[in-house]
C-alpha cells in the first residue's frame, strides 16, 4: 500500500536462456534475472514506480490531508472518479496499441511524458492550487503509467522463459510496489522533517519525475529493440483507429474463451472493489477520528502506517509465492504436469488468503483502531497479491501474443472500474459509512465472492493435475 490507487497498495493500488531443469527451492524467483534484458524490465518498473509512489504521496498529502482543505467523502469519492474512470473506459483501446506498437518504444516514450507532465505538476502545486488543470496533468500522468504497467505486463513473457514466468510474475510487480512503498515512506518522512507544505510536495513530485527519467533510459538498454514484441509489422496510425473497435472486441472474445483467465480476473477485481471500501474507511478514521484537522500531519504517518500494513502484506505473500512455486520436482517431469500442479500451491494459498481475510476484515471494521484497521489492510494486501500473481500468470498462458497486451488492458480497466465503485459507493452511501455492521457486511459479501472464485478456480486444477 503506499497511497496506490491501483490496488495493491494505497500508492495514490525475460527469454531467459534454455538451460536444463535444476531445483532451486530457495533462490528460484531470483534465477529469472539471470538474463540482462529480465533485469533491464525489472529496473523500468521499480525505477517507474518509485516515481508514481513519490507522486501519488505529494499529491494525497497536497488534496487530502492538507489543514486548508476539507476531507469530504463526496469529495473524495470524486477525486478518485475523476482519477479513474477516464483511463478505464480508454484502457482496453490502449491495449490494441500495445499489442501493434514497440512495447520497448512504449516503455521510452510514456515515462518521458511522466517527466513532463509532473513538473507541470510541480509547477501548479508550487502555485498552492488545487484547480482544474491540477486534476488534468494528474489524469494524464496517472493515465500514461497504467499503459506503462500493461506494457510491462504483456512483455514479461518474451524476456522471462515459460518455466520462471510464475516466479517471475511473484517477484516483479511485488518488487515494483515495495519501491512505491519506499518511495511514498520517504515522502511521508520527508514531509515530517521539512513540514507538510506545498513547497515540500511540489519537491517530491520533482523527485518522482527523475526516477520516471530514469526509467525511460533504462529501457533504452533493453536490446534487440523488437524483443518485447509484438512481433508483427506496426501499421499507420489511421488503420489503428479503425481497428480499434474490432481489435478490442477480439480481445474480449479471447478473454471470455478463457474461463480460468475469466475467473481469475474477476476474483481480482471483488477483492479491489471491498479494498476500495476499506481505503475511504482508514482515510477518514486517520483524517477525521484518530486526529482533528489541526494535526494532519499525524493523520498522513497514520493512514501510512495502514498503507505500509498492506504493502507488506503484498511482499509477504510475494515471498511465500516464491517457495509455493519453486521448481521442486523432478528434473524429467513433463512441463504440461508441472506448471499446473505449481498453480495449483498458488491457488490453494490463495484461496485459504481470502478467506481468512473476511474474518479478519470484519474485526478492523468493528474494532476500528488504528491497529485492527492495519491488520484488515495486511490482510487484503497479502490475499489481493496472491490473486493478482495467479491473474498474470494465467492470462500470460492462456492468451496468446497478439491479444495479451488488450485482455492485460480490459484487466486494468476492471481493476480501476472495481476500486472506484468501492470508493464512491463507500463514500456516498451514508449507511455503509455511519453503521460499522453494514459497512463490515458489504465488505465480507465481496470478499465472499472473491473467495467462491478461487475455490473454484482450486477444483479446476486440481482436477487437472
Amino acid at each position: 500500500m503506499a497511497f496506490s490507487i491501483s490496488g495493491a497498495s494505497w500508492v495514490f493500488g525475460s527469454n531467459a536462456g534454455s538451460v536444463k531443469q535444476v531445483s532451486y527451492p530457495n533462490i528460484r524467483a531470483l534465477s529469472v534475472l539471470r538474463h540482462p534484458n529480465a533485469r533491464e524490465l525489472l529496473a523500468v518498473r521499480i525505477f517507474g514506480q518509485a516515481g508514481d509512489g513519490l507522486l501519488q504521496t505529494a499529491l494525497a498529502t497536497f488534496v487530502l490531508f492538507s489543514p486548508q482543505r476539507e476531507s469530504d467523502p463526496r469529495k473524495i469519492a470524486l477525486a478518485f472518479a475523476i482519477l479513474l474512470l477516464p483511463y478505464s473506459v480508454i484502457a482496453p483501446f490502449v491495449g490494441v496499441f500495445i499489442d501493434r506498437w514497440s512495447r520497448r518504444t512504449i516503455l521510452v516514450r510514456a515515462n518521458i511524458l511522466r517527466v513532463i507532465t509532473m513538473f507541470a505538476i510541480a509547477a501548479v502545486i508550487t502555485g498552492h492550487s488545487a484547480s482544474s488543470l491540477l486534476a488534468i496533468l494528474v489524469l494524464i500522468s496517472l493515465g500514461v503509467n497504467r499503459f506503462v504497467q500493461a506494457a510491462l505486463s504483456a512483455s514479461l513473457p518474451h524476456v522471462v522463459d515459460g518455466d520462471d514466468l510464475v516466479p517471475a510474475n511473484a517477484l516483479f510487480p511485488t518488487l515494483g510496489t515495495t519501491a512505491a512503498s519506499f518511495a511514498a515512506a520517504l515522502g511521508i518522512a520527508s514531509q515530517k522533517v521539512f513540514s507538510n507544505s506545498d513547497t515540500v510536495n511540489a519537491a517530491l513530485v520533482v523527485l518522482g519525475a527523475l526516477f520516471a527519467g530514469l526509467a525511460s533510459l533504462t529501457a533504452q538498454r533493453i536490446t534487440p529493440k523488437n524483443v518485447l514484441g509484438p512481433h508483427i509489422v506496426e501499421s499507420a496510425m489511421r488503420d489503428e483507429l479503425r481497428n480499434a473497435i474490432a481489435g478490442l472486441l477480439a480481445g474480449f472474445r479471447f478473454m471470455l474463451r478463457s474461463g480460468r483467465a475469466l475467473s481469475s480476473m474477476v476474483a481480482v477485481a471483488f477483492q479491489r472493489w471491498a479494498f476500495g471500501a476499506l481505503t475511504v474507511h482508514a482515510l477518514l478514521l486517520s483524517r477525521n477520528s484518530w486526529h482533528t484537522d489541526t494535526t494532519a500531519d499525524q493523520a498522513v504517518l497514520d493512514f501510512g502506517l495502514c498503507a505500509g500494513a498492506a504493502a507488506l502484506g503484498a511482499f509477504t505473500a510475494a515471498v511465500l509465492s516464491t517457495f509455493l512455486l519453486s521448481d521442486r520436482s523432478n528434473g524429467g517431469e513433463e512441463k504440461s504436469t508441472k506448471y499446473p500442479r505449481k498453480q495449483t500451491h498458488l491457488i490453494a494459498a490463495m484461496t485459504l488468503a481470502t478467506a481468512t481475510s473476511v474474518a479478519i476484515t470484519i474485526v478492523g471494521y468493528r474494532v476500528g483502531t488504528l491497529t485492527a484497521v492495519c491488520g484488515a489492510a495486511a490482510a487484503l494486501g497479502f490475499a489481493g497479491q496472491l490473486l493478482k500473481i495467479n491473474a498474470d500468470t494465467t492470462i500470460q498462458r492462456t492468451i496468446d501474443d497478439a491479444h495479451r497486451g488488450r485482455v492485460f488492458s480490459i484487466f486494468d480497466m476492471m481493476i480501476n472500474v472495481a476500486l472506484v465503485l468501492g470508493i464512491t459507493t463507500y463514500a456516498l452511501v451514508d449507511v455503509l459509512r455511519e453503521n460499522v455492521n453494514l459497512g463490515a457486511t458489504y465488505s465480507v459479501v465481496l470478499l465472499s465472492c472473491s473467495t467462491g472464485l478461487s475455490v473454484f478456480l482450486l477444483r479446476k486444477y486440481r482436477a487437472q493435475v
